[in-house]
């Protein structure tokens, strides 16, 4: 098999092949090596690679898929793990470029599940300074770049992760998302990333109160069947939910109701892009087509930016306490100017934010006393060119809150939450649908999904990103 057939292969596919015995796990990892050498240098998706590592693991999967005795059905696929999760051998500098580069002494929960399902962890991907930023760039690493249009951001935080596998550097990636860092940067590169229930994915060390660790793939079933493997007990979490063992891509193919959803397009701050509107109302005809009910609200709950910033400032306020002043003056202006935005809240802000989140809840709860799901934008906003991220040049100003209003209040909130890909731009960019739902309702999320991906896909076909092999 060709290389760059084997590097176009979804995680379920190449297990598939794995298990037929066309094609080994070593392989395709000497595949993904090539086109690593060749491609990261256009992209910027990783900062560290272990392929030493990576081809031991790759030889034991081998050996374990030719005794038919596999570990998962994700046995022997590349996954990469997004910079400040740790895993093993691996640093985690968090975006910084003062900080040792020294190598983490055990796998974060996800992690852990993913290398005792034998997957093959090879490599860790860029994210801004301190996860801030709703973009990828930072000082030590630079920018990532959207596969879709070299000159445009690949999204934020988990930008790395999203280049990645937009640019068939993996099939498979696991990032976290505490307000929108797995589904911005999968709408602004045409792929699927959750936000799982939070306590559902354990999450350590240092357990938040909105930020969750989950899957980024290229299509619903690979991101199913790496949710299946990561949505298992740890222990070392306490936020984490009891025990649910359950297999979503199995449960894909499970016979469902027609569903109700509302589409809330009210929650964006300074207007919605005319074109992703028109991308997101297109699907939902599709939707109401196949006998889905399909109703629309003005806005899923009041604006929460201002409660996220407020939620998020403990922790941030302390790293500007801690981090010296010739380091922090080597932050981008507008890292700096968060950081010390967090450092003026206070115990009145705190109680403010709790005050404005409390409310919210109750407001996204009641969608669903008469609604299985809830679907907005991803983002109201397409990807901004690099070095020109936000319009007010002010990730405090209207423009730059706006891009998280449609995610935020599902981390503040605890619910789950995805992104979709369900079309694409006069100029041929990817538009993302965010599906949320009630918390534990991940399956459900994933099958109407699905049907928006093989609507996209009969409409538009298979796209992926032009130019990289150039």
């Amino acid at each position: 098999m060709r290389a760059d057939r084997i590097n176009a292969l979804g995680a379920l596919e190449l297990a598939a092949e794995f298990r037929a015995r066309r094609l080994s796990p070593v392989e395709a990892l000497h595949s993904l090596q090539e086109r690593h050498a060749r491609i990261n240098p256009r992209i910027n998706a990783f900062y560290e690679t272990d392929w030493t590592g990576a081809l031991e693991a790759a030889r034991a999967s081998e050996a374990r898929w030719l005794r038919n005795a596999p570990a998962s059905p994700l046995d022997g696929v590349p996954v990469s793990i997004k910079d400040h999760l740790p895993v093993r051998g691996f640093s985690t500098p968090r975006g910084l470029f003062h900080t040792p580069r020294s190598p983490a002494t055990e796998d974060c929960p996800a992690a852990a599940r993913l290398r005792e399902a034998g997957l093959v962890l090879f490599g860790k991907t860029l994210m801004p300074e301190l996860s801030v930023m709703s973009f990828t760039d930072s000082v030590a690493f630079g920018a990532s770049r959207n596969p879709w249009r070299l000159e445009l951001s690949s999204g934020g935080s988990s930008g790395g992760a999203t280049a990645a596998v937009a640019s068939h550097l993996g099939p498979l990636a696991l990032a976290s998302d505490g307000g929108g860092s797995i589904r911005h940067p999968s709408a602004a590169c045409g792929l699927v990333g959750i936000k799982p229930t939070h306590g559902r994915v354990p999450y350590f060390p240092a357990p938040t109160d909105r930020t969750v660790a989950g899957p980024i793939a290229r299509s619903v079933a690979d991101a199913a069947a790496m949710l299946s493997i990561i949505a298992r007990p740890d222990g070392r979490d306490w936020t984490e939910l009891a025990a649910d063992i359950r297999d979503y891509a199995t449960e894909l193919d499970a016979p469902h109701e027609p569903l109700r959803i509302v589409y809330a397009q009210g929650n964006s701050i300074v207007g919605i892009d005319p074109e992703i509107e028109a991308c997101v109302r297109r699907a939902l005809d599709a939707l109401a087509s196949s006998g889905h009910a399909v109703r629309e609200t003005d806005a899923l709950c009041e604006d929460v930016s201002d409660a996220h910033l407020a939620q998020a400032a403990p922790r941030f306020s302390d790293w500007l306490t801690r981090l010296p002043k010739d380091v922090i003056d080597r932050f981008p202006p507008a890292t700096i100017r968060v950081l010390e935005h967090f450092s003026r809240m206070t115990l009145a802000d705190m109680a403010k934010m709790q005050d404005a989140r409390d409310r919210a809840a109750v407001q996204m709860l009641s969608n669903f006393r008469d609604a299985d799901a809830v679907v907005t934008p991803t983002s109201p906003r397409r990807a901004s060119r690099i070095g020109e991220f936000y319009p007010d040049g002010d990730m405090l100003g209207a423009a730059a809150r706006s891009i998280g209003a449609y995610t935020r209040a599902f981390n503040l909130v605890h619910l789950p939450a995805l992104s979709v890909c369900c079309g694409f731009t006069s100029d041929g960019m990817p538009v993302g649908m965010q599906i949320g739902g009630p918390k534990l309702s991940e399956s459900r999320l994933l099958w109407l999904a699905l049907e928006v991906e093989r609507w996209r896909i009969s409409t538009y076909g298979n796209r992926r990103p032009d130019g990289i092999d150039r």
